[in-house]
């Protein structure tokens, strides 16, 4: 190496291949600080000797550190250096951001809840649904808020699926991140969501107060419980979530109650419809016994009609002989009625049909043919009936009393 000639090209590789490598946390003072829509620059000032370190990050990294920066604010920063190969200028690239001191967390803190409150993201809240039997607990192994949230939660068969995440600093935020998009894409989603831990300082709540967590939780389709013990101010995450709580056992308490319609006014109700099916009982009772009043006096009042109706029966049917007697009678006298007229009729039928015989015979043509008269058939055997109906030259023919004679019109004349 020592015998090689470098381009400029090539030396800043090799010096960028040995920053990189070197991770790194720096303390300063956010000074010339510049947000703009793809990248995020600023200058770390040391408070003593006041040099100048110059950072930058992606504008969407900075939105997931969830770190709200301003001038003067005091920050530890992680990441490497590394030279700009066409400026040559030096930078610092941070991957993480983590404020420092209980002023600068106090500020980020403040910075972030004003954001948030403009935005509206405090003021919805969901109702946590009736009955909850499966609850997402995000929160750390290592603790004990997990054992008293489960210890305090009623023997109703609450199915609780736990998921390991750190709870303290600004470390958390990533894993708290996990875990709620683990709850939120899993195939059986739980009904409520719940993030736990007991209380602490703004340093060890910095992943309950980090940007990125709660808009996770606004934007969960879940409904979130949160339970974090606080003195003065109260996490991000609690404001954000649609229930909070400040220990676990209350938040066991939040859960249980989602069963009080059962576990506390069951009894009640028990008490009511028994009372109510008391009632009923002997409204039926009294009902029943007047209906079996009723049904005997209406079968009183059935049999003696049945006994009326029975005598009129026995009656009417000593009555039968005689009245089939006069049917009888009658409808010998209805049938000598028809046979008189049906002789009658027929003796007019036969009387009117030899008067129309007579009147046919006298009518009928032959006989006035066989009296010497003729009917004359021209063309289309169209009876004639005046000279005026044939020409010369037509056939005829003749009809007589005996037989038919065809000829042949020579010459008309007319009267």
């Amino acid at each position: 190496m020592n015998e090689r000639v470098l381009t400029v090209e090539e030396y800043l590789e090799l010096v960028n291949e040995l920053l990189t490598p070197l991770r790194v946390s720096v303390e300063g003072e956010v000074t010339d600080l510049k947000i703009l829509p793809q990248w995020v620059f600023f200058a770390l000032k040391d408070a003593e000797s006041g040099s100048i370190l110059r950072c930058g990050l992606h504008s969407g990294q900075y939105r997931r550190l969830g770190v709200n920066l301003e001038e003067g604010m005091a920050l530890k920063v992680d990441g490497y250096g590394k030279i700009a190969a066409k400026s040559g200028n030096f930078g610092f690239w941070v991957s993480k951001i983590e404020p420092v001191g209980e002023g600068a967390l106090r500020r980020a803190y403040e910075l972030l809840l004003k954001k948030l409150q403009a935005e509206g993201l405090f003021e919805r809240k969901r109702e946590l649904p009736a009955f909850i039997d499966h609850v997402g607990v995000i929160s750390s192994r290592n603790g004990v808020v997990i054992q008293d949230l489960l210890k305090n939660l009623h023997p109703l068969g609450i199915r609780v699926d736990f998921l390991h995440s750190g709870v303290e600093g600004a470390d958390s935020a990533s894993e708290l991140l996990q875990a709620i998009e683990y709850f939120n894409t899993t195939k059986q989603p739980p009904q409520v969501l719940v993030l736990i831990r007991g209380g602490g300082s703004l340093e060890s709540l910095q992943g309950f107060n980090n940007e990125s967590v709660v808009r996770a939780l606004h934007a969960s389709p879940i409904p979130v419980l949160v339970g974090i013990g606080h003195d003065v101010d109260a996490p991000i995450a609690t404001l954000v979530a649609d229930w909070s709580a400040s220990t676990p056992t209350a938040v066991a308490h939040v859960i249980n109650a989602s069963w009080e319609q059962l576990t506390t006014r069951m009894p009640q109700l028990a008490d009511s419809i028994l009372r109510a099916c008391d009632q009923r009982l002997r409204n039926v009772h009294h009902h029943t016994d007047m209906l079996v009043r009723g049904i005997h006096h209406a079968l009183a009042r059935i049999f003696g009609r049945y006994r009326t109706h029975e005598a009129t029966l026995r009656h009417a049917w000593a009555r039968i002989p005689i009245r089939l007697r006069d049917v009888r009678r009658h409808g010998m006298q209805v049938q000598n009625n028809l046979v008189e007229r049906m002789n009658a009729l027929l003796r007019s039928t036969h009387e009117r049909t030899d008067s129309l015989e007579r009147i046919l015979s006298v009518s009928d043509p032959q006989r006035v043919l066989q009296r010497g008269y003729s009917l004359v058939y021209g063309p289309g055997d169209t009876l004639v009936r005046s000279v005026k109906d044939v020409r010369d030259g037509d056939g005829l023919k003749t009809r007589l009393s005996d037989g038919t004679i065809e000829s042949t019109i020579i010459r008309r004349e007319s009267h």
